[in-house]
């Protein structure tokens, strides 16, 4: 059998190892990576509408058992949007920030919204936004994000949750994506959805990662990686989720982490050839077409090496372990490796 581990997504995150997702953290941000993963405090994310469409799709897809321990029906047909919306969810970020151990509050409300109210970007005037706001269906939201997402769960409205049963129709009646999503075991085919592997290793660190789909070809004797995403850009999906959410970090741990599979004797896919992963990436409007976005040689080489695009330098998986460790030993968080060991001296171009 496949050497994969079968938990609850929440008993998952409790694990700790890094994995894709704390690698980008990392790389983009190495306050939010010790805040998190280090000093285990809560981190109120930014959400994203398609990100957490695209969760809503997974659970549906893959494992619909498991969606009430992973989402909470808002009492509203439809949440905020716009300014309104980022002004909630800047509301939200700064009480998580401003409330302590035992769970009070330690700022007054106005000076919260007020730091609620430029992050959000509202022209017209604080006094404006608030009178919009009390009474109306976005202090509802606040309210129950606040209530909810303490809890772990994500707040969905019927309305998202009615967009993703469009969604995965038609990814399974769609030609593209068809072909995949609805494989089944069979005497060819073991099927894996949502597989979780722990304590691989890349370069002597230790990761952990949960994928999507893993088709198992017992005829071909390979091993293929799907990772379902859904964007507002399918056909934009380098620029605007591939580069942008740093996911060549994501396609090269599911690659190491498929090959790991592959190296225990007793495995049924014991020295299986591992191919690259690949995107299945849908419309969160379920508008356009999904499509299918395969990696090569170079795809691989670069999310390890690291590589330029358009002027801006991404670094790979291999220089971002030894980053991560070099924190990790010293303890030290605020200030880069590389601007470490200049001590602090920085040539402006270079």
């Amino acid at each position: 059998m496949i050497q994969g581990k079968s938990k609850t997504e929440a008993n998952y995150r409790a694990i700790y190892l890094d994995s894709s997702s704390s690698l980008k953290d990392f790389s983009m941000d190495r306050r939010k990576y010790h805040k998190k993963y280090v000093m285990n405090e809560e981190v109120a994310e930014k959400e994203n509408l398609a990100a957490n469409m695209g969760r809503i799709i997974e659970t549906l897809l893959m494992e619909p058992e498991e969606f009430d321990s992973r989402f909470y029906l808002s009492s509203l047909s439809s949440v905020p949007t716009g300014l309104m919306l980022e002004f909630v969810e800047s509301l939200y970020r700064f009480t998580i920030d401003a409330t302590n151990e035992k769970g009070n509050i330690t700022r007054d409300f106005a000076s919260i919204a007020q730091d609620a109210y430029v992050e959000s970007g509202f022209k017209i005037k604080f006094e404006a936004v608030l009178t919009k706001f009390m009474g109306s269906d976005a202090e509802i939201y606040y309210k129950e994000i606040r209530e909810i997402r303490s809890k772990g769960l994500t707040v969905v409205t019927i309305q998202d949750v009615a967009n993703a049963e469009k969604i995965v129709n038609e990814l399974k009646n769609n030609p593209v994506t068809s072909g995949v999503i609805n494989l089944v075991n069979s005497a060819r085919y073991t099927i894996k959805n949502q597989i979780q592997i722990e304590g691989y290793v890349v370069d002597d660190h230790q990761f952990k990662s949960m994928m999507d789909k893993v088709v198992i070809d017992h005829n071909e004797r390979t091993i293929q990686i799907y990772d379902l995403k859904c964007t507002w850009s399918v056909e934009n999906f380098l620029e605007e989720y591939y580069l942008y959410r740093r996911s060549y970090i994501q396609a090269y741990l599911y690659w190491k982490a498929g090959i790991s599979l592959t190296t225990n004797t007793d495995s049924e896919c014991y020295r299986y050839i591992v191919n690259y992963p690949k995107f299945i990436v849908c419309d969160s409007t379920n508008y356009m077409n999904p499509l299918i976005y395969e990696l090569n040689d170079n795809d691989i080489d670069d999310a390890y090496f690291g590589f330029n695009h358009k002027g801006k330098h991404y670094k790979g998986v291999k220089e971002l372990i030894i980053d991560l460790i070099w924190a990790q030993d010293n303890d030290v968080w605020n200030i880069s490796r590389e601007n470490s060991i200049n001590n602090g001296v920085v040539r402006l171009r270079k």
